[in-house]
């Protein structure tokens, strides 16, 4: 079998191909399987040691103990949460993407529970009167279910890593409404979404990943493991319309000098499915920063927070409304990709 001739867990993406051939638009992800990753990562980690595993218990305990935090929505491992800021009386939704067990990868029912969870954040009582909002996105844990001197789990290490292989293996004939579901569902809306958003990368960010961090307005990243990569040239295959324009989009002004920097990431991220760890992205532009694991949530958070509207930016005639055309405005193309477009359309300029 096919399946045996490499090593490289990675390259299971072929069984699937040869299945499926084109049918899914050439939009699949790496596989779940990423010990490797953290084999390539081992120097990177070793540092950490038992010191390590430590700080991120206690970046789970930190992040478990923010004070006047309501979950609003809880279904398929996907949680909403809401959190006053003391002063000025703002409130920073977190979306946790907490499937751990599937390494959070994108299948009908986790998108299902995000579109959900993005109704709840729409219309709400609590949210629904209230201008003065902003969401970080992570695949971080926030359960405050046990007490800080419980024994914890480290953080998960996937913030999403791409579709799920074993669904789309079992549903070939589903895959492209599957993910044009994904794209107009999830990335189209969280790319517009009234208010400002936060991606905290707490790991691997691959494919699937990479596009629901691109489709924030920022992204902070953890240091010493995950990658971000967009892996379909690895695995032969194209990108799919809407992925491709939410790429030009949003890697803009990345590098030292844009414009011509901007095509360099471009080029090498998806033409040769480089996989880039929190330093190079940093560098690269597709993040807005890095800190170690036990800052991530604070980090985000604090960012949130200063973005918030009016309390932090100091917008007193904000408009919500005017503030997602604003970013449609801004994102057209990846909008109308994301949006409208089809899986298995021809590559055009313009839809």
């Amino acid at each position: 079998g096919h399946e045996k001739q490499h090593d490289d867990a990675h390259l299971g993406h072929v069984a699937q191909r040869r299945l499926f051939g084109l049918a899914a638009d050439g939009v699949h992800d790496d596989p779940r399987g990423d010990e490797g990753d953290d084999a390539r990562l081992a120097d990177v980690g070793q540092s950490q040691g038992q010191d390590g595993r430590d700080s991120e218990q206690e970046a789970h305990s930190s992040a478990s103990g923010l004070m006047g935090r309501e979950i609003l929505f809880s279904k398929d491992g996907v949680h909403l949460y809401a959190t006053d800021v003391e002063e000025g009386g703002g409130t920073v939704l977190t979306l946790a993407l907490n499937r751990h067990g599937e390494k959070n990868v994108i299948n009908p029912a986790h998108t299902s529970a995000i579109v959900s969870a993005l109704d709840v954040a729409d219309a709400h009582p609590r949210l629904r009167d209230t201008n003065d909002k902003a969401m970080i996105v992570t695949g971080l844990s926030l359960d405050d279910g046990a007490s800080s001197s419980d024994p914890r789990p480290p953080p998960p290490k996937f913030f999403c890593n791409g579709l799920d292989l074993d669904w789309m293996m079992k549903n070939g004939d589903s895959v492209p409404s599957m993910i044009e579901s994904f794209c107009s569902g999830v990335l189209a809306r969280i790319l517009v979404l009234p208010y400002p958003t936060v991606a905290a990368l707490n790991g691997h960010a691959i494919g699937a990943g990479l596009f629901i961090a691109l489709a924030c307005d920022y992204r902070v990243m953890r240091t010493a493991r995950g990658f971000v990569q967009w892996p379909e040239a690895r695995l032969g295959m194209r990108l799919s319309k809407g992925f491709a324009e939410l790429s030009k989009a949003k890697v803009v002004g990345g590098g030292v000098g844009g414009g011509a920097a901007d095509r360099d990431v471009l080029r090498e991220g998806i033409l040769t499915a480089r996989r880039y760890g929190s330093r190079d992205a940093l560098e690269a532009g597709l993040i807005d920063g890095e800190c170690p694991v036990e800052e991530l949530y604070g980090r985000a958070f604090e960012l949130a927070r200063g973005k918030l509207p009016e309390s932090g930016l100091g917008l007193d005639n904000f408009d919500p409304k005017a503030y997602s055309q604003m970013k449609v405005e801004m994102y057209t193309d990846a909008y109308r990709a994301l949006r409208f477009g089809k899986v298995e359309d021809v590559p055009m300029s313009r839809i």
